[in-house]
């Protein structure tokens, strides 16, 4: 996971060259967005594995007063083509009317603006009549080989305040016509259709984008938390045509503004993780990449990424470890818990919950187990990890598979209180035999997977360090459990030598830009 001390990232773009990854980003001052945001340049950073990132020099400054992009830049989307890089950002003007700027570069460092930006605003079709809040913003631009063209597809809003995603059409990347939208959310279930990214695969065409203002929205108000799912379309052709699949939400309420670049022959997949502060949207980060997977029926999955050479430490093992230290809690004596020769855990066949913690404590860790709930005699009502837990098993967090209700939940455990829900997610296939069911936490944001697919993002600060353990109700049986501990993705906790300014006080000249290592 990735942001720079003393900031919050957004809306951003990742693109290779020489051996490098480049992340370009929204950055703006952490905890200030409540009030207002300035963000006022692009942030730049490189890695060499897409998990640890370096900053280097924020680029594509703000204009000067009167431009159109006075107010603010936003959304980059990087494209390489004839040998330059063609950067195109979302300006905003003093009455956040938005539009699409150009940016050029021969090395992905210096950075000069098209003279003719912006290069494309919303059509008389969209809301610009309003002369005021108009959308035109999230930029990204695919290649169309079939037809040799480029096509940009923005958020936009119809006339008529119907959320769309937008296109536009051309053969230089400069000049561009345009086309109107090319998916509106008819049905109203959402309000705002953000940072759109499309994948060719195998003659298909993959829309990712952010969807807000659903179910679990509070508003659009920046004094609100605003939760976003990650949806996808999809479709024979790329200007139209979008169909919802069966798993057309992939992540619901804390992530946005997913990514979805291709190198070599991989898929990869970020988005932006989003952190609350006392309700409110405060800050957010850059996920560690994922892996698109592509189902034979068609569906898309997020599937865990761990780079190769990844120096874990191994915290446990069932394969060559004992759970004899262990402590038992729940109904039933302490052998109701049972490790067979095959390092298999078997849960107590007694009614009511049990539990099984380890006798570690420490943070940032990861458990990976297979799990059945048909083990016993009769089939199991949920079968859990715990996460940040404490000895007595009353604390720290719980991620169960309800097999009757075929859902993944995450709970929180407050002692002397019934555990809170926090996010319920269906799953397609709780049937008999054994399942994958894997979860990480660091630095406050909980991953969890299910038969590899990664189904809960939550940003969740109430404990930060624990142990962990097994919960069930009714029979369960854990196999292959691994728990481990990696380098972190994070850069270096802050230290006192990094010096930071304050920009959201001041006015876009006084912002100036914040030193860096």
């Amino acid at each position: 996971m990735y942001h720079h001390p003393g900031e919050y990232l957004t809306d951003f773009c990742v693109v290779e060259h020489q051996g490098l990854y480049h992340l370009f980003h929204i950055r703006g001052e952490r905890w200030t967005w409540p009030l207002g945001y300035r963000e006022l340049d692009l942030g730049h950073a490189v890695s060499k594995d897409l998990r640890t990132w370096t900053p280097l020099d924020p680029v594509v400054p703000a204009g000067d007063p009167g431009a159109w992009d006075v107010a603010g830049v936003w959304a980059p989307d990087v494209i390489e083509a004839d040998g330059l890089f063609h950067l195109f950002y979302t300006g905003s003007d003093a009455a956040n009317n938005q539009a699409i700027g150009l940016a050029t570069s021969p090395d992905l460092h210096t950075w000069t603006k098209f003279p003719e930006n912006p290069v494309v605003t919303p059509g008389p079709w969209s809301d610009r009549a309003l002369g005021r809040d108009v959308a035109g913003r999230d930029a990204m631009v695919l290649r169309d080989e079939v037809r040799a063209r480029y096509l940009l597809y923005y958020t936009a809003t119809m006339a008529d305040g119907r959320a769309c995603l937008a296109l536009a059409e051309s053969t230089d990347l400069r000049q561009w016509r345009d086309l109107g939208p090319t998916l509106i959310e008819d049905d109203r279930s959402y309000n705002r259709l953000e940072s759109a990214y499309v994948v060719a695969h195998e003659g298909r065409y993959y829309l990712f984008y952010s969807a807000k203002g659903g179910p679990n929205s509070e508003g659009f108000a920046p004094g609100d938390f605003a939760h976003f799912d990650i949806v996808y379309v999809v479709s024979d052709r790329p200007d139209g045509g979008w169909a919802k699949p069966a798993n057309h939400q992939l992540l619901a309420d804390w992530t946005c503004a997913s990514e979805h670049p291709t190198f070599g022959d991989q898929t990869y997949m970020f988005y932006v993780i989003q952190e609350e502060v006392a309700g409110r949207w405060g800050a957010s980060r850059l996920s560690d990449p994922k892996r698109i997977h592509w189902r034979s029926d068609g569906l898309v999955e997020i599937h865990e990424h761990r780079p190769a050479g990844l120096d874990e430490r191994v915290l446990f093992d069932s394969a060559h470890d004992s759970v004899d230290d262990w402590y038992s809690h729940g109904a039933g004596p302490r052998d109701g818990w049972q490790q067979d020769a095959d390092g298999v855990i078997h849960a107590p066949q007694a009614v009511g919950e049990h539990a099984l913690v380890a006798p570690l404590w420490g943070k940032d860790f990861a458990m990976r187990v297979q799990v059945r709930g048909d083990s016993g005699d009769e089939p199991g009502e949920e079968a859990s990890l715990l996460l940040y837990t404490n000895p007595s098993a009353m604390a720290g967090y719980r991620v169960a598979v309800a097999w009757p209700a075929g859902t993944l939940r995450l709970y929180r455990k407050i002692p002397g209180r019934p555990d809170e829900l926090l996010q319920s997610r269906p799953l397609e296939n709780t049937g008999d035999g054994w399942h994958q069911l894997a979860a990480t936490v660091e630095d406050g944001v909980i991953e969890v997977y299910f038969d590899h697919a990664l189904q809960i993002v939550r940003h969740d600060t109430v404990y930060s360090e624990g142990g962990f353990g097994l919960q069930c109700r009714g029979p369960a049986a854990f196999r292959h459990l691994r728990v481990t501990q990696s380098p972190p993705s994070l850069p270096s906790p802050p230290a006192w030598d990094r010096r930071v300014t304050p920009r959201h006080l001041m006015s876009s000249r006084q912002a100036a830009t914040p030193p860096r290592e």
